[in-house]
């Protein structure tokens, strides 16, 4: 079994923890495109402060990967699955679409394009 840890936005794993978040998604750099349907994940809980990680809380949550989508771009991405699931917040794709671009820039986004996770959490 694979374990790899993943960081998520603190706000976004309070989501995960009440259950209205249970997509993920990611760009497509290697160490998340070997993460298959099945594994098991640790989250990590980041706190963000001017763009920069200011505080993290290691496995926080646990979480089995469902079902792994691959996509060109967040956008993509966030008009195929429920962006809801992604970003429970956002009352449109592109209010979704503005969060990730919190994270991610469009140059890195052409670069590895994007995997989605969707999961269950196993450990809260």
């Amino acid at each position: 079994m694979y374990m790899e840890e993943i960081g998520i936005d603190a706000q976004l794993v309070e989501e995960i923890r009440k259950g209205n978040k249970y997509i993920e998604g990611m760009l497509g750099k290697p160490r998340f495109l070997k993460i298959k349907e099945g594994d098991i994940l640790s989250i990590r809980e980041d706190l963000w402060l001017n763009g920069k990680v200011v505080h993290s809380i290691h496995h926080a949550v646990g979480i089995k990967v469902t079902e792994v989508l691959y996509f060109e771009t967040f956008t993509e991405m966030l008009n195929a699955v429920d962006h809801k699931g992604v970003v429970p917040a956002a009352k449109t794709v592109d209010d979704a679409l503005e969060k990730y671009r919190e994270f991610y820039s469009e140059k890195d986004e052409e670069e590895f394009g994007v995997v989605a996770f969707y999961f269950e959490v196993i450990l809260n």
